[in-house]
């Protein structure tokens, strides 16, 4: 999969997270805010970790929210 759909897959499975958490209602800054430490996380193993962007690691992260 390239860098582009990778983004847009990324960004569409936040999106989805975020109106997940909605629905289970959290507030819209609180889902905000707890998809944004998933994709924080993701960010550290990027740079720090030197990993590769992991689609099943990332979804795994949203799916355990919000725990």
């Amino acid at each position: 999969m390239d860098e582009s759909n990778q983004y847009f897959r990324a960004t569409l499975l936040a999106r989805e997270t975020v109106e997940r958490l909605q629905r289970e209602g959290h507030s819209p800054d609180e889902a905000k805010r707890l998809v944004t430490a998933v994709i924080n996380a993701e960010g550290f193993a990027l740079t720090k970790a030197r990993h590769s962007f992991d689609e099943e690691r990332f979804s795994e992260r949203l799916r355990q929210l919000p725990d």
